[in-house]
């Protein structure tokens, strides 16, 4: 049982470290005063993954990283952001989207959720 563990823990590591994931960017909205950006991106993580859309917020030029949404988390229906200023946007839940993670702010901007 001893010599078992070792194994087990080294297999159970290299399972962990397979799983890759790889977001695919929908769509980049600029902020009016052109400093920040939501993307909207769906997140594969392979066979077990549905599908999903997910924001963040970056600075301008910053490239999107390999990470969970880090504004909101969706799957089914679809969302639509728009800026409402500098410092906030309005995200547009339709389809019947269910939210997973909703952030009250991201970054410095302040983010509303409407439902339609």
């Amino acid at each position: 049982m001893i010599r078992l563990f070792p194994i087990c823990l080294a297999l159970f590591f290299l399972g962990c470290s397979g799983t890759e994931c790889a977001n695919e960017p929908i769509t980049e909205v600029v902020s009016p005063d052109g400093s920040k950006k939501i993307v909207l991106f769906s997140r594969n993580c392979g066979a077990t993954t549905g599908f999903n859309t997910q924001g963040t917020i970056l600075n301008l030029g910053d490239a999107l990283p390999n990470e969970s949404g880090s504004a909101f988390i969706i799957d089914s229906g679809s969302a639509k952001v728009s800026w409402a200023g500098d410092f906030k946007i309005v995200v547009t839940l339709e389809g019947g989207a269910r939210a997973f993670k909703k952030e009250p702010s991201d970054r410095g901007v302040a983010i509303e959720y409407q439902s339609k």
